[in-house]
C-alpha cells in the first residue's frame, strides 16, 4: 500500500530532538492538526511463535535505521559474490583475539563498490551491506556510512532499545583500536575557526571554514520543524563566542526621542528582554537567498559552452536544502519600540509609532551582528524599510529561543532577528545593535551582496550600488524525495515529496507535479498550515487549517505528497513540481531570464531524473 496522508495531532517541536516512537506523531509546524506522511509497510506482525517475534523485532530495527520512513529510494541488489570479497578484504589485525580495523580503513567503504558499507558504534565496526540491500528504505543510512552512527542516532532514541542493538550485533566485524575509538565524533580545528560550534555529520557541508552546510534534502519531510541539530547552517565568518553576562544589545536613534524628549538610547540585556516586554512565538522558514544556485549555475554552464562564453555565476554551491523552519521566541520590534517612543495609552497604537518615526526621517531600520569581517570592514549587518519594519503583521522578532531551547551558536546566540518571510541575509544573527536612522546600513552585505546584478552587454559588473537589496523570498518548491539519479523499481507509480514556500507571507495554494518532464500534472496533496498569527485555530471549521487560511502571514513552507503514476515502459522518468502562491505567482519553468551573477533566489521547476528498473534489475 502507498503512503497516505494521515490527520493525527500534532505537536510543535520544543526540547527533544528524538522521536520517541515510529507512529504518526511528529512535530509540527501546521498547528493542532497536521496531516504526516506515514507508510504502510506490507508486513502483518503476529506474536504467535518464536519465529514471527523474530520476524518483527527484525522488522522494528529496519524501520528505526530508515529513520521512520519506509520509501523506496535506493534499489540494491544483493550479491553474495560481493560479501565473500567483503569478508576477504576486512584486515585480519588480531589484538587479544580482537579483530583491529582502523579509523581511515572504515572511512573507505562507503559503497557497495567500496567492498561493503561500514559503520562504528561505541567503538566497534560493523559491515552492514547486507542489511541495506535487504531494505527497501535502506538508503537514510548511508548518510552515516563509513563512519559513527552515534550522531545520527541521537536523534532516534529507539536505535539504543535492546533488540536493536542486538541485531546489529549480527554485522559485527571488528574493533578500532582503542587510541582511535574516542576520535570518530570529532574533529581537530585550528585558526580563527578554532572555536566554531560541533556541528551534526549528517549536515551536508559546502565549505568548513566558514561552515555553510544543508539539511540532507531526504530528511525534510519528516520535520515540519527542522530540530536545531538539523537546520542549515549558513555563516560568512567565524562564529562569535559571547558572553551572556557581557551582552547588550543597543537600540538608538539620533533623531527619534523617547518620552523623556531625549534620543532614543537602550542597552538591553537578555533578562530585559524577556521580562519587559511582550513574549511571541511565530514558526517561520528561514531560506538562503543562493538556495538552488547550482541549478542556476548549470544552466549558466550551457549557455557559456553554447556560446563559447565564460560562466558568470560564482557562489557556493547550494543544491535545494539550504533552507529550514524553526518555532522563534522572542519579542516583536514594535512592542520594544512603543514601549520607549510612546505613552502606556498608545502602545498599541502601532500606526502612531511609525507617524513617529516618519517625522522624523527615519528611513530605515539597521541590524548588526558581532560577527566582524576585517577584509570588507565593518560588522554583518542588514537594513528593512522602515514601513517594513515597524508592520506588526510582519512579525519581526528578536528571538531567544529556537525550538524552545536558546538559540544555539550557529544561529545567533544570545540574539537574532528574525525577519518572517524574508530571505535569511536579513535575518542578522548574534544581534548587538538596533539603529533607526535616514539611510540603509553600509556593510557590504547589504550594499554589494544579496543583489540581482544581471549580466547586461557584456558587463559582468553590475553597478550593485543602483540595485535594491532582495528582501522576500519568490515562490519555490522543490523534491526531496525520490533524489536525482536513483534508480527504483517498477511499483506503478512513485511517490513524490517535497516542500514549498514563497515570502512576504504568501500562502501555497497548490504544488503540480509531473513525470513526464511537464507534458502532464497531477496535484499534490498539500499539508494543512498553522493560522496566521492571531487567529485562534480552535475557532475554525474542523479541517479548515488549508486553503483558506494559506492568503497572508504564512510564514512556514508548505509540505507536499504526490503519487505519479510512471509512464509505461519508462527507464528514465524526468519528475517536476511547481508552486501558485496566493498572489497567484507560479515558479518559471526555466532559469535562463533571471540568470543573475551572484546565482541568487533560483526559483524555475525543480527537475528529478530517476531511472525505472524491471523485474530483473535492469
Amino acid at each position: 500500500m502507498l503512503p497516505k496522508l494521515c490527520s493525527t495531532v500534532g505537536f510543535v517541536f520544543r526540547s527533544t530532538l528524538v522521536a520517541k516512537t515510529l507512529s504518526t506523531k511528529r512535530s509540527s509546524t501546521f498547528g493542532q492538526a497536521c496531516y504526516i506522511p506515514t507508510a504502510n509497510t506490507g508486513y502483518t506482525h503476529h506474536s504467535t511463535n518464536d519465529e514471527n517475534r523474530k520476524r518483527s523485532n527484525k522488522f522494528d530495527f529496519l524501520t528505526a535505521f530508515s529513520v521512520g520512513t519506509l520509501s523506496a529510494f535506493f534499489t540494491f541488489r544483493k550479491r553474495d559474490e560481493g560479501s565473500e570479497e567483503r569478508k576477504n578484504e576486512t584486515p585480519d589485525v588480531v589484538e587479544n583475539g580482537q579483530r583491529i580495523i582502523h579509523l581511515d580503513e572504515v572511512k573507505k567503504h562507503k559503497s557497495v563498490a567500496d567492498g561493503g558499507i561500514w559503520v562504528i558504534f561505541q567503538g566497534k565496526v560493523y559491515d552492514v551491506t547486507n542489511f541495506v540491500e535487504k531494505h527497501p528504505g535502506g538508503d537514510k543510512i548511508l548518510l552515516a556510512a563509513g563512519s559513527d552512527v552515534a550522531p545520527y542516532w541521537r536523534l532516534y532514541a529507539f536505535h539504543h532499545e535492546k533488540h536493536v542493538i542486538d541485531i546489529l550485533r549480527e554485522y559485527y566485524i571488528g574493533d578500532l583500536p582503542e587510541s582511535e575509538a574516542n576520535l570518530t565524533e570529532h574533529e581537530e580545528r585550528s585558526g580563527p575557526y578554532a572555536n566554531d560550534p560541533e556541528r551534526h555529520p549528517v549536515l551536508v557541508t559546502l565549505s568548513k571554514e566558514p561552515r555553510n552546510a544543508e539539511t540532507p534534502a531526504v530528511l525534510i519531510p519528516d520535520y515540519p520543524i527542522t530540530p536545531n541539530e538539523l537546520f542549515f547552517v549558513r555563516n560568512h565568518l567565524p562564529v562569535p563566542n559571547i558572553d551572556i553576562n557581557k551582552y547588550r544589545l543597543e537600540i538608538k536613534s539620533s533623531t527619534l526621542v523617547d518620552a523623556k524628549g531625549k534620543p532614543l538610547e537602550l542597552n538591553l540585556k537578555l533578562d530585559d528582554l524577556k521580562k519587559n516586554y511582550p513574549i511571541q512565538r511565530i514558526t517561520s522558514t528561514v531560506v538562503c537567498a543562493g538556495n538552488r544556485r547550482s541549478q542556476m549555475a548549470k544552466e549558466d554552464r550551457v549557455r557559456a559552452e553554447s556560446s563559447r562564453g565564460k560562466p558568470y555565476i560564482r557562489g557556493l554551491d547550494w543544491q535545494h536544502a539550504a533552507l529550514s523552519t524553526a518555532e522563534w521566541t522572542g519579542v516583536r520590534l514594535v512592542d520594544v519600540l512603543v514601549r520607549h517612543l510612546l505613552p502606556e495609552s498608545q502602545w498599541t497604537n502601532y500606526m502612531a509609532l511609525l507617524e513617529a518615526a516618519q517625522r522624523a526621517k527615519v528611513h530605515h531600520v539597521q541590524f548588526e551582528g558581532a560577527d566582524f569581517d576585517e577584509v570588507v570592514g565593518g560588522a554583518y549587518g542588514s537594513s528593512l524599510p522602515i514601513a517594513w519594519a515597524l508592520d506588526p503583521r510582519m512579525d519581526i522578532l528578536l528571538a531567544f529561543e529556537m525550538n524552545g531551547q536558546p538559540i544555539p551558536r550557529d544561529h545567533g546566540f544570545p540574539v537574532r532577528v528574525v525577519i518572517p518571510g524574508s530571505i535569511g541575509a536579513r535575518q542578522v544573527k548574534w544581534l548587538t545593535k538596533i539603529t533607526l536612522t535616514s539611510e540603509e546600513n553600509q556593510s557590504y552585505y547589504q550594499q554589494s551582496d544579496y543583489k540581482l546584478g544581471y549580466v547586461s552587454g557584456g558587463n559582468e559588473n553590475p553597478d550593485y550600488k543602483r540595485i535594491p537589496a532582495i528582501l522576500d523570498y519568490p515562490v519555490q518548491s522543490a523534491i526531496c524525495t525520490p533524489q536525482d539519479g536513483q534508480s527504483l523499481e517498477d511499483e506503478g507509480s512513485i511517490t513524490v515529496r517535497g516542500y514549498a514556500f514563497s515570502g512576504g507571507g504568501r500562502g501555497i495554494l497548490s504544488v503540480r507535479v509531473s513525470a513526464d518532464g511537464g507534458k502532464t500534472w497531477h496535484d499534490a496533496v498539500l499539508a494543512p498550515v498553522s493560522p496566521p498569527t492571531g487567529v485562534d485555530p480552535e475557532d475554525l471549521p474542523p479541517g479548515d487549517l488549508a486553503l483558506a487560511h494559506r492568503t497572508h502571514r504564512q510564514w512556514a513552507w508548505t509540505l507536499w505528497e504526490a503519487e505519479l503514476p510512471i509512464p509505461a515502459d519508462a527507464k528514465e522518468v524526468e519528475i517536476v513540481c511547481c508552486a501558485r502562491d496566493s498572489s497567484n505567482n507560479v515558479q518559471p519553468e526555466r532559469c535562463e531570464a533571471s540568470l543573475n551573477v551572484r546565482g541568487l533566489v533560483t526559483n524555475s521547476w525543480h527537475r528529478v531524473r530517476v531511472h525505472i528498473l524491471d523485474p530483473n534489475g535492469r
